[in-house]
């Protein structure tokens, strides 16, 4: 998308390596930074080298199954040139080329340092939907955990998968606002002050996504916790259980053992009614083991 003040070139997907090569070495890039293009996952990063800037990023955002996913995008801003590379054919920026159709706050007679504030600004509000929403996950698996009525093995891979959702978001966002000083010095000489508010919007969105994740770090630190204290609960109530058993039949063995040695002068061996008293005597027995585990409150 060109306009006589603002030339956008879009390059979407990175399979052809050799053209965008030429093509990044003949608008001034080195083969450096050719590298961190081709690189999809490469860590956030900005290259001021005099006029021109090279921004290297990765958006984030949510699929339908709850799954994150990322995409390796770089912007090379010169003079009133931007570039954009993306790892995709997706199509990442409609809503800025809508913005540009409709010639939002007069953007195509602006500098494109302002297209590029655009830009960034619907990376962050991706990273912020996909904080806000991993934050929202979070507090949900709490408040099932907190009930205590669940499926171990269900729950335990939800709190796996928001740990990794956790570590993306981190990893594309705590680079950025590092780097983020490095983008204002670049772009102070070339934007007028009176448009520097929308980067310093784009500061606060960052601060926000940062402060979100640190909140989801705490409540990811407090679940982990929580879901080891449930299970550990959960064996000492089956271990409880046993040791109840166990005990009931502690007597239960000592009555057999004795009945069961055989000596030729046992009186209880000939008694009449010896089978129904050892039966009565192993019940009454259970009954009293039982009421006096009751009394003392140990189960």
């Amino acid at each position: 998308m060109r306009d006589d003040c603002i030339n956008w070139i879009k390059v979407q997907g990175l399979r052809d390596a050799g053209n965008i090569t030429r093509m990044v070495l003949e608008f001034g890039m080195t083969s450096l930074d050719v590298r961190d293009i081709l690189t999809p996952g490469h860590m956030v990063k900005v290259d001021n080298h005099k006029n021109k800037v090279l921004i290297i990023i990765n958006s984030c955002s949510f699929e339908h199954d709850d799954h994150l996913s990322t995409e390796h995008i770089a912007i090379f801003v010169k003079d009133n040139l931007l570039i954009t590379f993306t790892e995709t054919d997706e199509p990442l920026f409609e809503n800025v080329e809508n913005a540009l159709l409709s010639n939002v706050m007069n953007v195509r007679q602006q500098s494109s340092s302002i297209l590029l504030g655009f830009i960034l600004n619907s990376l962050l509000a991706d990273l912020i939907d996909s904080a806000s929403r991993m934050e929202r996950m979070l507090e949900k698996i709490e408040d099932i955990l907190l009930q205590n009525h669940y499926s171990q093995k269900s729950l335990g891979h939800k709190i796996q998968q928001c740990r990794h959702v956790y570590l993306i978001i981190r990893k594309n966002s705590h680079p950025l606002r590092s780097e983020f000083g490095t983008l204002l010095t670049s772009i102070k000489g070339v934007t007028a002050q009176e448009d520097m508010y929308l980067f310093e919007e784009l500061s606060d969105q960052l601060e926000f996504i940062i402060q979100t994740t640190y909140n989801s770090e705490s409540i990811l630190n407090s679940l982990v916790d929580l879901y080891a204290s449930n299970n550990d609960m959960r064996a000492n109530v089956i271990m409880e259980r046993l040791t109840v058993v166990a005990t009931l039949f502690i007597p239960i063995t000592f009555l057999v053992g004795v009945w069961g040695m055989n000596f030729d002068y046992m009186p209880e061996l000939h008694t009449k009614y010896g089978y129904l008293l050892a039966w009565v005597a192993i019940l009454l027995t259970v009954a009293i083991t039982w009421g006096y585990m009751k009394r003392k409150k140990w189960f």
